[in-house]
This record gives structure tokens, sequence and C-alpha cells, in this order.
């Protein structure tokens, strides 16, 4: 008997891409009995993990540690190694993605070294049509294979956005892109300005001090919030967020959305202040530039930026003017930089995941709803920042048969939020959950503009995917089947016939979201105590003393002072 899915049609996939969210797809949908082909264009697993000397690929620099410790930014069901530090290095997560391909025997389902050049669909048979060739002989007879769904997981950050600086055609020096920067050492002596002060900005400050640079300066033009990955008190910052706040959290968005966002936005402050107080008299928080509303910011993490500013290390600058000589930069308070080798943009990047589909199907084609992306400012269709799909992953012109990963962010560790999404939509194209009527789908999508057309009043939106409201996160575990809320969402549900008692429960609440969390329902009663357990071992070994250092990988710490991974052996009960 024929393998049949929703709308009736066969479970073959074809998955465009093997970073982390196309190795989470080919995994998720092997599983539920799906016949996967991915395809690879490189050699490799990992996507931006594995470094590449490519300028025209995205990855992460030398030195480049995670801002997700490895207990909350793992898939479900693959914890990463007890050797790993709390907070890994790039190496240590590429490494992480190979051994998730070999556990899960996801290796033959990949095609690599072959990049796909054109997808077309034939509306008779319903299939798309994938054309592809060897990624390294342009040349190459160009092949085809067809496929009854698709799921385009090219990546997030593919797309580099350079702004319009004045005069910038006549600067001498080196203009690059954080996307085709892969080299710090090559810097060494160098007078660099970085521009933006994000994430990225942060990492490649880090490579330039450790290289040796000369002179640092960062052009930003807003106030930043910058936070530590482990505070000062030794705690672990990501493990404040346990299932009952995000509740409460979801909660008081629903009462007052406006009201919540300052409430967290004060707390992030704090947390700032209290690990860096310097940081409150210094120039770049004090000369007046503005700090984003509570809405807008988002927080830049690490653990050197702070110091770098507060020893002098490291010049803040306001917005660039213009480059008004050969290798000198013009600021708007008149102030100027001279003698600059390279000015690297650290100025973001975005998906491209419609590149290959027919405009038909393209959640940025504006054509396909005038109405609802007529109400967003230009600039946001114009540079196809927005993408109408259904829940932020799904196809509303063709949901059986077309996703996306990779427009969507919310209020967890993003392989967290794209293995339960790519659980769900398995389960959705399996046919083992109702798909939405088409009237559903454009209501939630109309709303999700909605949303960017108010959030943008407050200024711009710089990740416009933000999906962060409890009704999403409820129907995201309805439709995976985690059982999440059943259990633990309500405070009314019969646990005492769930759990052994109410203890277990309770801690299953107040501990932090660890990634094996949305596993734990698919286990019998012993098994999720045991596993329970385990996680109460860990967490309660966190140090807390001040005179206990957790390690983290690739930072600026002494080698001289004692250390404490937190991943040291301790004591786990054995299995009934």
């Amino acid at each position: 008997m024929m393998n049949l899915g929703s709308d009736g049609l066969r479970k073959r996939v074809a998955i465009v891409g093997a970073g982390p969210l196309g190795l989470i797809a080919t995994k998720n949908f092997v599983e539920e009995g799906f016949d996967v082909t991915t395809f690879e264009r490189n050699e490799y697993v990992g996507g931006l993990w594995h470094i590449t000397s490519d300028p025209t690929q995205t990855c992460v620099l030398p030195g480049t540690i995670t801002n997700t410790s490895k207990l909350t930014g793992v898939m479900t069901d693959f914890p990463m190694p007890e050797s790993y530090p709390m907070y890994p290095t790039g190496e240590q997560i590429e490494e992480y993605f190979q051994s998730y391909a070999r556990e899960f025997k996801l290796i033959h389902h990949i095609k690599f070294g072959t990049e796909v050049v054109g997808v077309s669909r034939d509306e008779t048979s319903k299939m798309w049509r994938i054309s592809y060739r060897s990624s390294s002989k342009p040349d190459a007879e160009i092949q085809e294979d067809t496929f009854e769904r698709l799921i385009l997981a090219t990546g997030s950050f593919t797309k580099p956005s350079i702004p319009s600086v004045k005069g910038i055609e006549g600067f001498k020096g080196e203009v690059l892109h954080s996307q085709a920067f892969k080299n710090p050492a090559k810097y060494k002596g160098k007078n660099v300005l970085v521009v933006g002060l994000g994430s990225t900005a942060a990492d490649s400050i880090s490579g330039f001090h450790r290289a040796g640079a000369n002179k640092l300066i960062v052009s930003h033009r807003q106030k930043v919030l910058i936070l530590p990955r482990i505070t000062k008190d030794n705690k672990v910052l990501e493990f404040t967020l346990s299932f009952r706040l995000l509740q409460l959290i979801f909660f008081l968005q629903e009462v007052n959305a406006w009201l919540m966002s300052i409430i967290f936005f004060s707390e992030l402050k704090k947390i700032q202040q209290d690990n860096f107080p310097g940081l409150s008299s210094h120039p770049a928080f004090t000369d007046g530039r503005k700090m984003p509303g509570p809405k807008h910011m988002i927080p830049t993490v690490s653990d050197d930026l702070a110091g770098y500013f507060l020893s002098g290390r490291l010049r803040s600058a306001p917005g660039i003017a213009e480059i008004n000589g050969p290798k000198s930069i013009k600021f708007v308070d008149g102030s100027e930089a001279t003698d600059i080798d390279l000015i690297l943009f650290c100025t973001g990047l975005s998906p491209d995941l419609a590149s290959f589909v027919p405009k038909d199907y393209d959640p940025y084609n504006v054509d396909l709803s005038p109405s609802s992306f007529a109400k967003l400012q230009p600039h946001y269709t114009a540079d196809r920042r927005v993408a109408r799909l259904y829940r932020g992953f799904m196809s509303i012109q063709c949901p059986h048969q077309l996703a996306f990963l990779g427009t969507t962010l919310a209020k967890r560790p993003a392989w967290q939020l794209y293995d339960l999404m790519t659980m769900a939509l398995a389960q959705l194209w399996g046919d083992k959950y109702p798909m939405p009527s088409p009237t559903e789908m454009n209501k939630d999508a109309d709303a999700f503009i909605d949303n960017i057309v108010k959030l943008s009043k407050g200024g711009d939106v710089k990740f416009t995917g933000v999906i962060g409201h409890k009704e999403f996160d409820k129907w995201l575990n309805e439709v995976a089947g985690t059982g999440l809320y059943d259990h633990l969402g309500n405070w009314t549900n019969g646990h005492r016939e769930v759990y052994d008692d109410d203890a277990t429960v309770y801690g299953l609440r107040v501990k932090v979201r660890w990634s094996e969390f949305w596993r734990l329902m698919e286990l019998g009663n012993t098994d999720i105590v045991f596993a329970f357990a385990q996680f109460l071992v860990i967490t309660e070994a966190l140090p807390t003393s001040p005179d206990t250092t957790i390690m983290i990988a690739g930072t600026d710490w002494d080698e001289s002072t004692p250390t404490k991974q937190l991943h040291e052996p301790c004591h786990i009960p054995e299995r009934p």
C-alpha cells in the first residue's frame, strides 16, 4: 500500500540545506516515515558553524562561543557531550551537528556537494521539480528530480545588509561585511572601525582584540544593553527563564503587552547595571544616543565587550556621517577617526529563502496579498524583510507541500524552536493533525503583519520574524504532540495521575526549560521521573559560590584562576 500523507500526497520530501535547521527537519521527517532527500551545496553539515574562507558564505569566527548554554541550545533528543563547557565553541558546535547526523543516520539522506539551481512546479501532477548540479563544477550537467513536498532551509543569515554611506567609494582602506570577514589575525597592528553593535560585532571585536589590532572603534547609532553569559553571582543568565516564568510573561502580554515589555526591559537593564556598573557613566551610554524602545531592543550578549569599553581598548563613536578622506571617517557628532585600515559592517544578514520558488509561491511577493502588504512601510517589502506565512513557516498558497525554515524567532533558543516546529510540520504533513482552513491561515498571516505595523510605529523593526505569544507556543506543542501544556500548562489538571507526586510537577515548572523538556511526555511515568531526577542533579549542582568560576570556552579568563565546569561529573541515579 502506498504511504500517503496529508492531502492524499505521497510522503516524499526534498529539503534544501543541511545546516542546523535542515538537519533538524531531516531527522524529524525521517522519524515520521517520510522519504527524505536533503540537498547541501557544501561537503559538510552544520552550515555557518563550519569555518570557511568563502566570502559569500556566512560562518562563525575562530574563537566564537555560543550565546546559549549546552543544556538549552541543543536538540530536544540529543544532549551535548559532558566534556563540553557550559557555553561551547563554534568548533564544538560543528562537531555536535556531525555527531547528530551520524547518530540518527542522516548522512545517507543528504546529497553533499549538490547545488539547487531551480525549483518549478507542475500544477497538474502537484509535484515540485528540483533542478540541481555539482556545486564544485559550474558547467556540470543539470539534473532533475520530483517531490511532493519541499522544505527550504537555506539559512537565516545569508543575505548581507549594508547601509549606504556617503563617500564610501573614495575610501582607500578595506571595506567588508561581516559575512566576508574570516580572519581577525590578518589585522594585527591595524586600525579598525566596526559598524554596528550586535552579537556579531561583539564577536568580531573580541577577535580583533585577541589578534592584536592597534586601534578599535565601534560606530553605533543607539545605546545597547550588554548582558553577560554568566552573571557576577556566577549564575547562567538564561536559566532564569523557567516554564512557569514564561507562562507569567505570556499572561502579562495578554493583559498589557506594553507594560510587560517595559517590566522585562527594566529587568534586563538591572542585569547590565549589576554586572557592569561602570557602563552607566561611560560616554557610549551617556552622550545622548537613544536606547531603542522595549519592544525593539535586542541585547548584545558578551563577556568581553563591557571590559573593552571601560578599559579604553574600545572607543565608541556615533553613526557615520561620511567618508571624508582616503582613510578617515566623520561621525554625526563632528568627531573623526583617521588612518583607518578596515571598515567592517556588522549590520545584519537576512534569510533569502524564496529565491528558488516560483513567484506564485513566494511568501515575500506583495502581489499575493496586496492589501496586507500595503500596510507595511515600503522598505519592508522592497527589502523582502517580511514573509507572509502561516505560523511563520508554512506556505499559505501550498500548505501541504511547501514550508520555509529560518524566518522565525521566539522566546527560546532557535534550535529548540525549529525542532518543535519541524515536529509539528511532520505531524501536519503526515496527516496526523488536521490542516487549518485557508481562512484561518490567512487570518494568522494578516495578524502577524498587523503586529509588525504596530511595532514599526515605535521605530524600525530589526527582526521581523518574532512570534512570542502563548497561543503560538500552545499550538506548536499541541500539533507536535509534546503534551507539555496538557500536563504542565494549567494548575488544575490531575497531575497526581500522571506523575509520582506534585513535587516533580512543581520542579518541572520552576526549573529551566532545558532542551529535553519537550520530549518528557513521550516517556512513561518511571522514565519521566528518572529524566527529571537527572536534571535536578545537574541544576542543583550548579556553582553559586563567588569563589567558584564557571568555565566559558574562548573568553578572556585567567588560566591560573581555579575553574569549575558545569558539566563536572556528579552522581546521577541509575535508571530503574
